[in-house]
């Protein structure tokens, strides 16, 4: 330590003695005057020479040095006299002290040293360059020159961090422990408690959320023994941005090793890494074992992890060799009376839909299972409490890993009232288990582990929640901070934090942070591989048309021949179809395009209207309008009910009045994936009063 102190103190100390404390000098001499130059008829002085180490006085004593001896000649004289050990450093720059009676420069850590002052003030040059005059009064003192450090690194919004303050060069008083002696900034952070781990060390509990502002520490000086240390500035770090190292390390952990899981081959792919060719051959073997060979005792699970599979490495897992992985989802065998979509639990159910929303893959109308089927029989599975168990029953034991994973399954529906319903009750279950160590303690698989956290990561950002928010931060540390506590030095990832490295907990970990990551970016859902169309496809009312900047809409409307902006009145996501509505009482001028849009449809609510939630419904579905009155039954009355396609166009439709409802039929199938309108403007009932309200009902194709 002290060699970097002279190479850098001594190289500057001549020059620029300003940089030093301003009631101190290093004790540094120039070689040209360090040997005195005395003459013959010299006169004789008296000086006093005191030392005064870290743990206090060491000398004080008076000296009779020699008309133009220095005060390094003076130290000299008086620590020989007492016999007290000293070293002196000769550098290409003069002299320095290094030690005195084994009190050694830079012994706190940092630039303390030794200093000296003569009658009270600090020369301006080095000690052998200093040349005495009778009854100078000199000291040399062990000088302390406080710096603080912190190797904590504060995350972007979490919640009442805790800093490790480091402090070279001096050590803190017991004024450190003392709140008032410190500020913080920004304003909305508090300190709640001070605690002191050495003389050199302290841990400040802060108290409130860390925004992105980087924060800064300013201590007083009665904190220190010596000169108040300069302001600790500390970055604060988003979590994301130790996510990408993360993932490199967990990747070329992975690559030095053979690949024979499918979950880390998914991982991979969407890490953007190339899948070693060698795993086309476990993948195609694992077929052949799993699947081909075992259709007696077939787990539908093998089928739905070799499909995700597939989809990852580019393979059709409707034609694996002749095998379709996907009639073996949909299209379920039962073994022993017991259907394999339900045999293994809600896992089957689960994973089917994750396998077959990897690519949209279509499901034929005469299938077994379809996804509405599969979606309603996981949600009858949801506890009352929000979670979900491995049983096929509502009153389970509660699982993480099952609730995380029902919500990675339903992530696609979620605009749909009941799965939105569910995903929120699964969501809160999830945050209010979250442990203060920000994990999930399940003693079924050991306690808490990395697998759970890396599932509900999943999860969460399937469903477009920010695993690093508020809901997600106990005692300032998120799910992302949990799971990176997780990672070995090989790059792995442990089962629990006293375990080694492990190969699952490994395959979900690099998934885990892969959803997070992909989440910042905006780019979609861990196990969505559907191609993304470079063109988004906007369809419109023919009155309207949308312009689009990147992800951002803008709506005009045609008046007069005239294009003019129109506001945004209401904006709804469902199953990927993103519905805007345009009118005159908007408040927005533009809306942002969701991630994961599947298509855009611009609505013109151009008169105000009862509105019913959209939904998404078969090509030939039949519509029942309930009325309060007896609906009259007549050709001019019917025809005030209607469906318009999206340009405003009316599609020929059959309607039907019965008593007080109205049944309306297409007289063709509607178009899969495009808009329509029931529309139901002021109809007569059969008592011929007018019933003043107008309603309309979204839908969409299947």
């Amino acid at each position: 330590m002290f060699k970097r102190y002279v190479s850098i103190i001594a190289s500057v100390l001549l020059a620029v003695t300003m940089l030093l404390p301003a009631t101190s000098l290093v004790a540094l001499a120039n070689s040209d005057v360090q040997q005195s130059n005395i003459s013959p008829q010299a006169a004789n002085y008296l000086v006093d020479v005191e030392v005064e180490g870290l743990s206090g006085g060491i000398l004080k004593e008076a000296v009779q040095v020699t008309e133009g001896q220095n005060a390094l000649d003076a130290l000299k004289k008086a620590l020989n006299s007492q016999s007290i050990k000293y070293t002196v450093q000769e550098s290409d720059f003069g002299a320095y002290v290094t030690s005195i009676d084994n009190e050694e420069a830079g012994t706190l850590g940092g630039w303390d040293g030794w200093n000296y002052t003569v009658n009270g003030q600090a020369p301006s040059v080095g000690a052998a360059a200093y040349v005495l005059k009778n009854t100078d009064v000199v000291k040399f003192f062990y000088g302390r020159w406080a710096a603080m450090s912190t190797s904590t690194q504060v995350i972007e919004h979490s919640d009442n961090p805790a800093i490790t303050v480091n402090l070279i060069g001096d050590t803190f008083t017991s004024a450190a422990l003392e709140t008032a002696n410190w500020t913080v900034e920004p304003s909305n952070l508090t300190i709640s408690t001070i605690t002191q781990n050495t003389d050199q060390q302290i841990t400040i509990q802060l108290k409130g959320k860390v925004e992105r502002e980087n924060l800064s520490l300013v201590a007083t000086e009665a904190a220190v023994v010596g000169k108040a240390a300069d302001a600790l500035q500390i970055t604060v770090v988003a979590s994301q941005e130790r996510v990408p190292e993360a993932i490199k390390k967990v990747t070329d952990y992975i690559l030095s090793k053979s690949v024979s899981s499918e979950w880390t081959a998914v991982g991979l792919a969407k890490a953007g890494a190339t899948v070693p060719e060698s795993y086309e051959e476990v993948f195609e073997q694992n077929v052949q074992q799993q699947i081909v060979a075992n259709l007696e005792r077939l787990k539908i699970t093998d089928a739905e992890r070799l499909t995700i599979a597939a989809a990852a490495i580019g393979r059709d897992p409707k034609n694996i060799n002749g095998i379709d992985l996907l009639d073996k989802i949909y299209n379920s065998i039962s073994i022993r009376n017991v259907d394999t979509m339900t045999r293994q639990g809600t896992n089957g159910l689960i994973f089917a839909l994750v396998a077959l929303d990897t690519k949209n893959y279509e499901v034929p109308k005469d299938a077994k299972w379809n996804r509405e089927k599969i979606v309603e029989a996981l949600l009858s599975y949801q506890r009352a409490d929000g979670a979900w168990s491995l049983a096929t029953s509502n009153t389970g034991t509660a699982s993480y890993d099952m609730t995380a994973m029902a919500l990675i399954g339903l992530a696609p529906y979620n605009e749909q009232p009941a799965v939105k319903k569910a995903v929120e009750k699964a969501v809160t279950f999830l945050s209010e288990s979250q442990g203060s160590t920000g994990g999930f303690n399940e003693t079924f698989v050991g306690g808490i582990s990395s697998e759970a956290t890396s599932q509900v990561i999943i999860g969460l950002t399937a469903n477009n929640i920010d695993p690093q928010g508020e809901r997600f931060t106990k005692n300032g540390i998120n799910l992302i901070d949990h799971l990176l506590s997780f990672q070995t030095e090989n790059g792995g990832f442990k089962h629990t934090l006293t375990g080694s490295t492990d190969g699952m907990a490994t395959e979900q970990a690099i998934q885990g942070l892969v959803a997070f990551d992909l989440f910042t970016k905006g780019e979609g859902r861990l196990y969505d591989f559907s191609e993304k169309s470079t063109q988004l496809e906007v369809s419109s009312h023919s009155t309207l048309q949308g312009i689009l900047n990147d992800s951002l809409l803008k709506v005009q409307k045609n008046k007069n021949e005239i294009w003019s902006p129109i506001f945004i009145e209401n904006t709804e996501m469902i199953e990927g179809y993103y519905v805007v509505q345009a009118g005159e009482n908007g408040t927005k001028k533009e809306t942002e395009i969701p991630e994961g849009t599947k298509k855009v449809f611009i609505v013109d609510n151009d008169r105000p209207y009862r509105y019913f939630d959209a939904e998404v419904v078969e090509p030939s579905h039949t519509f029942t309008v309930t009325f309060n009155r007896e609906i009259q039954d007549s050709k001019v009355n019917l025809n005030k009910i209607y469906v318009e396609d999206i340009t405003g166009k009316r599609v020929p439709a059959t309607v039907k009045a019965n008593g007080v409802t109205v049944t309306v039929t297409p007289e063709t199938d509607y178009m899969e994936g495009q808009l329509y309108s029931l529309v139901v403007i002021d109809p007569v009932s059969a008592e011929g009063i007018t019933i003043k309200q107008s309603a309309r009902k979204l839908f969409i194709i299947k």
